[in-house]
């Protein structure tokens, strides 16, 4: 059974390692992933058990740190913008599904943002929409799942 709540409770904790930017907020990216909820396909949400509470944990990591976890993880050498981790299980403790945790290269949004000349928290706030889509089922393997990913994401960001 899935999971038909249109508007669900998303509560996001963030933990940034030091220099990390300040933005986007907890707050920010609540509304954000319940945007991004509202726009994912009925048939794509998880089975959340019955839980009208939402917890995504995001963690925002240097270079060095997303080295070794995207080693540790994918077998990739060097540092990544998104790593995901389903979890997918109640937290009795937090009382609300957990849908899992989302790592981000801080660095690596900052240089993107400069090359692409966006704004870092857009950049950020980007990686995290695309973490949350992964929590949700989404795959960037193939051409046709990166473009079925980008566009969610993208109205998501409502940039485009």
């Amino acid at each position: 059974m899935r999971m038909d709540m249109q508007k669900p409770q998303i509560s996001v904790s963030i933990t940034r390692a030091a220099g990390a930017p300040v933005n986007p907020t907890r707050g920010e990216l609540e509304k954000l992933f319940a945007r991004t909820w509202a726009l994912v396909p009925k048939k794509k949400r998880p089975e959340t058990q019955g839980s009208t509470r939402l917890l995504v944990d995001v963690h925002l990591q240097g270079d060095e740190e997303m080295a070794r976890l995207n080693w540790a993880h994918m077998k990739h050498r060097g540092p990544t913008d998104v790593l995901a981790f389903n979890l997918d299980e109640f937290d009795p403790e937090r009382k609300g599904f957990s849908l899992g945790e989302i790592v981000i290269g801080f660095e690596t949004a900052k240089r993107e943002a400069t090359e692409r000349k966006l704004p870092v928290t857009e950049e950020l706030s980007r990686y995290c929409v695309h973490g949350f889509l992964h929590l949700l089922g989404y795959e960037d393997d193939t051409a046709a799942q990166q473009r079925t990913m980008f566009e969610v994401q993208e109205k998501a960001l409502n940039v485009r």
